[in-house]
């Protein structure tokens, strides 16, 4: 592997400012392609969903620094022999991520600070402070008229006002309001601009926000612009390949002394397993999250980074008091593009802000009858999804997953049996509060909680895989061995290895080199832990 390649490479974490990275020489990701396609098209007004921490900001600011005609930041990308006139525009370009937006006067301090400074810059003074769309529409006129030229807007992270304020439905639809009067303009002013650009986590119906730019163009599932944001994997082992040597590198030095190995593939696979698994069209274009790959790089480890962002509590407090839905289902949920792709302004339905958060994405697409199946999209997320939802379930008994992680690995590594494991998980039930377990009484209960804590503690597990005769709850792979756990509440053990064996679950496995164990667990519905356990070798 050749050092003199890599060593000078340098990772701009948390920087979105195209010039900035461009001009430290960091590794960037050539994105020029889909500049030149929307710039070059008849489209003038486009808009993009992607998750948090996905590049949105670094496209927003690729498209400022290439519309200020700043030829020489791009050099060597796609795009600089491709454009021929380099023309300077005058760009309005308005971040609303830069807020809080919890009460009103958050939201005049935050928009008229924005529309403040953009007025100075061209040497306006607002006469009413509280009239957005004069301001901006006197801002696009002042723009166009002091330069000749048609202006660029670009607005990112619109809808962060509204998921500041969807727990207070009566702010949100004042702020939403204000939202639409700032936007207006972009429809009354359209003579003027040569470009709009917005971009957002989620999607709130055009009625609500955009009633007067109706025709957006929406990049979201269009399969050109799959891999606007975001890291193909074709990129990741082109573009970056000097980086995964690095980090392979970094890997080995780190695995020598604790006699873990690493190479250039098993750095490839394991950057796959946590960090891949973004799909945003039918082609299903393999595609990872820049975030995570970056600071993996930058720090030298593979672990999890995006998560560190932080989780949404009213996704979780919608997970808690939805029946109908549990956290085992939510890896190969079917559903139409309609369900997943809904507007967001009241979230009954925590689907749509699963997928449009980035927790779910798009797995697989059955086009005869336009289904899509969803999951969450690598180990990453699923990981630290179900350590936050384990959290909010059980808050009280947190420290309780720190065992059971404990004993998982003593089985992993075959120190314990997995019948020392199942005491564990007795006992773990053992101490639930009742505050939890007397809400939802059930077996589907049982079954969410033992998977959230498994998926905690990092276990390979899968959960409601289909069979040709039903679904199993549970499966769990360690190196010796696939154990498949099937829960009963208030009926036996022997129930439950039962129906393992009549409906052939193992057959899953038939591939698999390793032995295959059908564990049934009984739940007692007086001691509300585990009275009953029997493991059968299947296979």
């Amino acid at each position: 592997m050749a050092q003199t390649e890599t060593q000078d490479r340098g990772y701009a974490v948390g920087v979105q400012e195209f010039d900035r990275i461009r001009e430290s020489g960091a590794v960037y990701v050539d994105k020029t392609e889909y500049v030149y396609k929307m710039v070059t098209t008849k489209a003038v007004n486009f808009f993009l969903c992607r998750p948090r921490r996905f590049g949105k900001s670094l496209m927003v600011d690729t498209l400022r620094c290439y519309f200020e005609g700043r030829k020489e930041l791009f050099e060597g990308l796609y795009i600089y022999d491709k454009e021929k006139e380099w023309k300077k525009h005058p760009v309005i370009r308005i971040d609303l991520s830069s807020g809080k937006y919890y009460e009103k006067e958050r939201l005049h301090g935050t928009l008229n600070g924005i529309l403040r400074r953009i007025e100075e810059d061209w040497g306006l003074k607002a006469i009413d402070e509280y009239n957005y769309d004069d301001r901006l529409s006197n801002l696009i006129k002042a723009a166009y008229s002091q330069t000749g030229e048609k202006v660029v807007v670009l607005i990112d992270e619109y809808d962060a006002p509204m998921l500041d304020s969807m727990h207070q439905p009566e702010l949100q639809d004042y702020i939403r309001n204000r939202v639409r009067n700032l936007f207006s303009p972009l429809k009354a002013q359209s003579q003027y601009l040569r470009f709009v650009f917005l971009t957002g986590i989620s999607k709130f119906s055009q009625l609500s926000v955009f009633s007067e730019l109706n025709n957006l163009q929406q990049l979201t599932f269009d399969p050109q612009y799959e891999g606007i944001c975001g890291i193909t994997e074709h990129e990741l082992l082109t573009q970056m390949k000097p980086d995964i040597e690095l980090l392979t590198e970094k890997l080995v030095e780190f695995g020598n002394q604790y006699d873990l190995f690493f190479d250039y593939d098993t750095v490839v696979a394991k950057l796959k397993y946590w960090y891949d698994g973004y799909h945003f069209s039918d082609r299903m274009t393999d595609i990872y999250c820049p975030w995570s790959l970056i600071n993996a790089f930058a720090m030298g480890r593979i672990m999890n980074f995006w998560f560190s962002t932080g989780t949404p509590t009213s996704l979780i407090n919608i997970l808690r008091t939805r029946t109908d839905i549990s956290l085992v289902e939510l890896e190969g949920y079917s559903a139409k593009l309609s369900r997943f792709d809904a507007p967001t302004e009241r979230i009954t339905d925590p689907i749509p802000a699963l997928y449009q958060s980035g927790y779910l994405t798009l797995k697989g697409y059955d086009g005869r009858r336009d289904i899509w199946t969803l999951g969450f999209p690598n180990e990453e997320v699923r990981e630290g999804f179900a350590e936050c939802l384990y959290k909010y379930y059980m808050e009280d008994y947190v420290g309780s997953c720190d065992a059971l992680g404990i004993a998982f690995n003593d089985l992993r590594f075959e120190d314990k049996t997995f019948e020392q494991f199942v005491e564990v998980i007795r006992k773990w039930y053992a101490g639930i509060p009742y505050s939890i377990t007397d809400k939802n009484q059930n077996e589907q209960l049982y079954q969410s909680l033992l998977y959230a804590a498994f998926l905690a503690v990092g276990a390979d597990i899968s959960a409601e895989d289909q069979t040709s005769d039903g679904r199993m709850d549970i499966a769990l792979k360690v190196p010796h061995g696939i154990y498949i756990l099937e829960l009963k509440y208030g009926k036996t053990a022997a129930e439950a290895t039962d129906q393992i064996i009549a409906k052939d679950y193992a057959v899953r496995f038939a591939a698999d080199p390793r032995p295959v164990w059908a564990v049934g667990l009984n739940i007692s519905q007086d001691r509300r832990t585990i009275d009953g356990c029997k493991i059968v070798r299947v296979k």
